[in-house]
């Protein structure tokens, strides 16, 4: 099988996620990436840092490309299109997959006149750029010609491991897996960062528990914002019925969104959703922003309930109804599970990108 390296952070869940998964089909996989990462069967090459800044970036971008002619792989994929999609550009080699993943095409170009030029140059080097959803697409055609083609590849999962719980089938108990009592718990696995609004989920949660004092919230995840919600969910008087559990190893997630009744992903900004296609693959109902690809992946009151963006009030009233709702939580759970099988098993989205693999090789080989 060819040889892939890959451009990207090895210590995301998602670069550990595709590296795995092309590894198990039999491609020869290296990477390369400022992080250290422990992966079996796979080489991590480690970028020496200099200023320990993005303008790495440009300072290695020497020792990235005399690593890449010593790898010598068969096709170059960078995932984050203004950064390591900047690395795979400079070394000038070909075949080359971008993949965006979201800020680098919604955030990275608004900043100046200058970052738009910057990722319309990195956009124009690849021989195939990679989105997660329409949206993001979209998004990226405002800086390509509308000719170059995007591919479009869900982030999906992998539904043999996130499912129901064993016993539980498709269907779940009105308390919540494996438990007796009544209550409701809410949940999120998400970086504790401004973008992803889990300062509106502790302030539409305390309006909830002061009439549903059954409730309880769980966070799943890390980020600069930690301090100030901990402080925030103290002030609104919330603090004893939130759970931070802190960043969760990849293979524990499956398990958070089982032991959870109802996913709520309030962001104000979303690229894909993936967040959503894991906990619909639990069959847990999701509550959502009206933002991004979120409304790609969650189908409005079939598998979800979408409100807006900032709403807190509208948020609260999404989170009671499916207090008061049990048939309907199971409901939306059920159909949320139907709909991830159907467009987001993980093994189909690999199977999506390693056809794209296998033109770029043939298209390559008769030149």
């Amino acid at each position: 099988m060819a040889k892939i390296c890959i451009l990207a952070n090895a210590a995301s869940t998602h670069t550990e996620k595709w590296a795995l998964a092309l590894s198990e089909r039999g491609w020869e996989v290296e990477i390369l990436s400022f992080l250290s990462a422990e992966l079996p069967k796979i080489k991590v090459h480690v970028i020496p840092r200099l200023a320990g800044d993005k303008v790495d970036v440009l300072l290695r971008q020497t020792w990235v490309r005399e690593k890449v002619a010593e790898i010598k792989p068969d096709l170059i994929h960078s995932h984050y299109a203004t950064s390591f999609g900047l690395l795979g550009a400079l070394t000038r080699r070909h075949p080359l997959v971008i993949s965006a993943w979201g800020s680098d095409i919604f955030s990275f170009p608004r900043t100046s006149f200058l970052h738009r030029r910057l990722l319309k140059w990195i956009l124009s080097r690849a021989d195939v750029l990679c989105s997660s959803s329409e949206i993001m697409a979209q998004e990226m055609h405002r800086y390509i010609g509308s000719e170059q083609a995007i591919e479009i590849i869900p982030f999906g999962v992998d539904t043999t491991r996130f499912a129901p719980p064993q016993g539980e089938h498709v269907s779940y108990p009105k308390s919540g897996s494996g438990r007796t009592d009544n209550l409701v718990v809410f949940g999120i696995a998400k970086g504790l960062h401004s973008v992803y609004g889990l300062d509106l989920l502790i302030e539409a949660f305390a309006q909830v528990h002061y009439k549903f004092p059954q409730t309880r919230l769980r966070i799943a995840g890390e980020g600069p914002q930690r301090g100030q919600l901990e402080d925030l969910a103290e002030k609104l008087g919330v603090s004893a019925y939130i759970e931070w559990l802190g960043q969760l190893p990849n293979a524990n997630v499956a398990d958070f969104y089982q032991s959870i009744d109802i996913v709520v992903i309030p962001s104000r900004q979303e690229s894909f959703g993936v967040t959503a296609v894991e906990g619909s693959a639990c069959a847990r109902p999701v509550i959502a922003s009206r933002v991004g690809g979120l409304t790609e992946v969650i189908i409005e009151g079939e598998t979800g309930l979408l409100v807006s963006s900032e709403n807190i009030a509208e948020l609260g009233e999404a989170m009671e109804r499916l207090i008061k709702d049990p048939a309907l939580r199971d409901k939306l759970g059920r159909q949320g599970r139907a709909n991830v099988l159907k467009h987001y098993d993980w093994q189909e989205n690999v199977t999506q990108m390693e056809a794209v693999y296998q033109q770029l090789l043939q298209t390559s080989q008769k030149v």
